[in-house]
């Protein structure tokens, strides 16, 4: 093994422990305590602790570990501890946490596979060429003629900075467990993993229009204008993942449809598409739409696929907000819709089989190189020999970490306020889900993507059918908006800002006065709060439940730093 293989492991190990020392004391509710000779301790059942050195401490968990763990018991010399002995110790401490508090059973077993595999990917992506094929400064790798000849030099190194931030994300959510685990790709993992800079050409199905589920919900393209000259009259064009389209081809009901006509394999057409940071929502950036495509993969969770649920409320989002948006008057804040979703028709194949088809059609409204929009999870992460790219956004612009922290509140966090506080939308505005774009370091535009997300208060809009997916009581979509926006995307940025800084208490006070000064009534609730919501996604991991996650309560900075 090389040495470079050797470093990439050790580093995506390190990631894995602090991952996992970080969710414990989240969801165990215990804090770090000194030992009195430069460690601490992170505290166990039966009198017994983990002891770690502690490199950084955040004011809301995002604390960093040095490389050496013991284990502490009463009256028993400290003992070294390895990194399966750690991983082994804690999900037995998850276990009895699980069992106790939160009255569910869980895997160890199958965690623990779950964890050595994501640790795995996460070497692999850190042995890679940190940049791939693109840069701030390059043309976007893969471009064909048709994009290059439709775009300007500087859209070109606009597109690259865009597809850097999407690609970048080798270390994943900072409070999972298995941030990089993924199962079903194989061998093929380095043509379709965004960390390996991968990119490739879509397959395209004709679906017969008597046996298609559409819906329209804003205005967008389908699919590019080749591929629709190569679809026949009477059929739809249906984009599909490479790896789902040799998926589906060995699906007994596909060939059955195949071979009656319901469907029609038109194989690779269209340019070159990159996957972003979700892995199955793949954009051109010479296309005006980008699409959510289905993937029978286990990614961290749960196979992502289109469910006909997760199409409605995404398409039913996106027809409140194209209603709503033109009364908002936020400058600098921007929602990207999903404009429809196609998919076979359940009564004629089947609700599993029309989820492992179903396609979102998202805006990508960037086309022109106008703006460079930029996957918030990407500036935050940790990279090679250097500071996180947001660090470097904040100096390029000459100003203070607090001014700039400022200015991105009023494009972000205000409107996200506002927007649930006057209509009951909330956004599931997590890192991932979140572009920002900066003229001269400054930030001046954000964006929420992935409507699937969104939660609305049935008690604050009353614009939404009342079996939709969308509603929600105000208790819990008010809970998801705080665990998203704040706990999840503001917690993670200032922990990242503070590190590189004054730390984070001055700039949690900054954000208290300006939510005071410049939010409404949600606002000021916020900063009153003594706790924020968190997802436990360590015990709900090992409970199975990955799509119905439990939630804990963490201490809220808003209001510690007014004590």
């Amino acid at each position: 093994m090389s040495t470079m293989t050797v470093t990439a492991h050790e580093l995506a190990q390190r990631a894995t422990r602090q991952r996992l020392l970080n969710a414990y004391l989240r969801e165990s509710g215990h804090i770090p305590t000194e030992t009195g000779d430069g460690l601490v301790r992170v505290p166990l059942g039966g009198g017994r602790a983990v002891v770690v050195s502690l490199r950084y401490r955040s004011e809301i968990g995002h604390h960093g570990y040095g490389d050496d763990v013991w284990l502490e018991r009463p009256g028993i010399v400290r003992e070294r501890l390895s990194h399966r002995e750690l991983i082994t110790l804690l999900l037995d401490e998850v276990a009895a946490l699980t069992a106790d508090v939160f009255c569910e059973a869980g895997d160890g077993t199958a965690l623990a596979r779950q964890i050595e595999g994501s640790t795995d990917a996460t070497a692999r992506y850190l042995a890679g060429p940190e940049s791939h094929a693109t840069g701030p400064t390059s043309p976007v790798a893969g471009q064909s003629a048709r994009t290059a000849g439709a775009t300007t030099a500087a859209g070109q190194v606009r597109g690259a900075a865009t597809r850097q931030a999407e690609q970048s994300l080798r270390y994943g959510h900072p409070f999972h467990p298995t941030p990089k685990s993924i199962d079903g790709f194989g061998d093929d993992l380095p043509c379709y993993a965004p960390e390996l800079g991968a990119e490739f050409r879509l397959h395209w199905f004709a679906v017969r229009t008597d046996a298609l589920l559409e819906r329209r919900v804003a205005r967008g393209e389908w699919a590019p204008p080749e591929v629709e000259l190569q679809t026949g009259s009477g059929y739809a064009p249906l984009p599909m993942h490479p790896w789902q389209a040799a998926y589906l081809a060995r699906q007994p009901k596909v060939s059955d449809l195949l071979a009656d006509g319901t469907m029609i394999a038109l194989g690779e057409l269209g340019g070159t598409v990159y996957p972003t940071s979700s892995v199955r929502t793949v954009c051109d950036p010479a296309f005006p739409t980008s699409w959510k495509l289905p993937l029978h993969v286990r990614i961290t969770n749960f196979v992502r696929t289109n469910p006909a649920e997760h199409l409605r409320r995404a398409a039913d989002a996106s027809a409140l907000i194209a209603r709503l948006a033109p009364r908002w008057r936020h400058e600098g804040f921007g929602v990207l819709l999903e404009t429809g979703y196609r998919a076979v028709d359940p009564a004629v194949v089947g609700d599993d089989l029309a989820a492992d088809v179903a396609v979102l059609f998202r805006q990508h409204p960037f086309t022109d190189g106008r703006y460079t929009p930029r996957v918030v999870a990407g500036l935050l992460e940790d990279r090679d020999d250097d500071v996180p790219t947001v660090i470097e956004d904040v100096r390029r612009s000459g100003g203070s970490q607090r001014e700039w922290l400022r200015r991105y509140l009023r494009v972000s966090l205000l409107p996200l306020l506002d927007v649930f506080e006057r209509d009951g939308v909330s956004f599931e505005a997590h890192v991932q889900n979140s572009l920002l774009h900066v003229e001269d370091g400054w930030p001046t535009r954000f964006w929420v993507r992935d409507m699937e997300g969104t939660s609305v208060s049935a008690d604050r809009c009353s614009d939404v059918d009342t079996q939709s997916p969308l509603r929600y009581s105000d208790v819990e979509a008010w809970l998801r908006l705080r665990y998203h926006a704040v706990t999840n995307h503001l917690g993670h940025l200032i922990a990242v800002l503070g590190r590189y800084g004054d730390g984070e208490c001055p700039l949690w006070t900054m954000v208290r006065e300006v939510l005071l000064d410049e939010g409404g009534a949600l606002a000021h609730e916020l900063v009153t709060s003594p706790a924020l919501p968190a997802k436990a996604n360590l015990i709900s991991r090992f409970a199975g439940r990955g799509e119905r996650p439990l939630y804990v309560d963490v201490p809220n900075p808003l209001y510690q730093v007014s004590r």
